[in-house]
């Protein structure tokens, strides 16, 4: 049995029997190792159809649409849910074009299968809301 673990993902596979028998445990052991770096070096997971960067477009497009132009996806990370499936938590920012980044307002999820953007109304009010708060707390450019 071939386990491959990258970044928390694990990868199961099992030589076919032929092959073993064909190439002996020895080799199998050494030939299941050798194709579990290869793998793990690739950044290969079963079940991830949607890329980081998929991901995050997703999360720009709804927030664009739902909330505000002000912010912005940042970089996903993958994390495995309590039924073994994966899914990405995109942070969003509040952004402004003279500043650049100035503040975390919120997560959403995206299943990394099927590209579901997971999220509520109250999700969406609550960046609203923590947005205004750090554009509130923002010092205003001085003008000279």
């Amino acid at each position: 049995m071939l386990r491959v673990k990258n970044r928390g993902i694990m990868m199961i596979a099992e030589l076919p029997e032929a092959v073993r028998k064909a190439w002996g445990n020895e080799i199998a052991q050494e030939f299941t190792e050798w194709l579990g770096e290869q793998l793990g070096a690739a950044g290969l997971a079963p079940d991830i159809q949607i890329s980081a960067a998929v991901a995050r477009r997703k999360v720009n497009t709804l927030v664009l649409q739902e909330v505000s132009n002000l912010l912005l996806a940042g970089d996903p990370e993958l994390k495995s849910n309590a039924t073994g499936g994966w899914i990405w938590h995109v942070p969003v920012d509040l952004t402004f074009p003279s500043r650049g980044r100035v503040g975390r307002v919120g997560l959403i999820e995206v299943d990394a299968r099927y590209g579901e953007v997971r999220y509520t109304e109250a999700i969406l009010t609550t960046m609203r809301h923590e947005a205004e708060r750090l554009a509130d707390e923002l010092p205003s450019p001085t003008h000279g």
